[in-house]
């Protein structure tokens, strides 16, 4: 039998794990630009101006339809079963986390790289709607396993 907290507790693990790295280059990045002193921020190579739209729109993908569009396939699928299987379930919260994991990577791009402001901020604010949205909160799986009716036996 699986209870909420194992749910839970294996999602924020595989969350952790994807979003984490990103997190601690993005600290590291952000420690070498502000802390060492440089009198000019090295940042990254100058893009050519066809990837920032393709980033951007790659960070929307990822933060917004992408999971979207998975969420509504899933409560197609699902939409007339009395009662959801874990698996499927849990396979779909992976997913979702893992296509959302990809927006900070994205974010990093976007602000070690010589975007123009307008795209780096967008994806950066994509990247901590994303990090924010897909968070396997107690609260926000709970409501998920209402709402598909998931029974959480195998």
């Amino acid at each position: 039998m699986v209870t909420h907290l194992k749910l839970i507790y294996s999602l924020k693990r595989l969350y952790w794990l994807i979003t984490g790295p990103a997190l601690i280059i993005f600290a590291c990045l952000f420690m070498v630009d502000h802390w060492v002193g440089q009198p000019q921020k090295p940042g990254g190579p100058l893009l050519p101006g066809i990837w920032h739209g393709i980033l951007f729109t790659g960070a929307a993908a990822t933060a917004i339809a992408g999971p979207l569009m998975m969420r509504i396939t899933f409560a197609h699928t699902v939409r007339q079963n009395a009662c959801v299987q874990i698996k499927p379930f849990l396979a779909f919260q992976r997913r979702l986390i893992v296509l959302s994991g990809i927006t900070p990577y994205l974010a990093l791009i976007g602000a070690w790289g010589k975007l123009s402001q307008f795209h780096a901020g967008g994806i950066i604010l994509m990247a901590l709607y994303g990090a924010y949205y897909y968070f396997p909160s107690e609260k926000r799986i709970s409501h998920d396993i209402k709402l598909f009716r998931v029974a959480l036996h195998d």
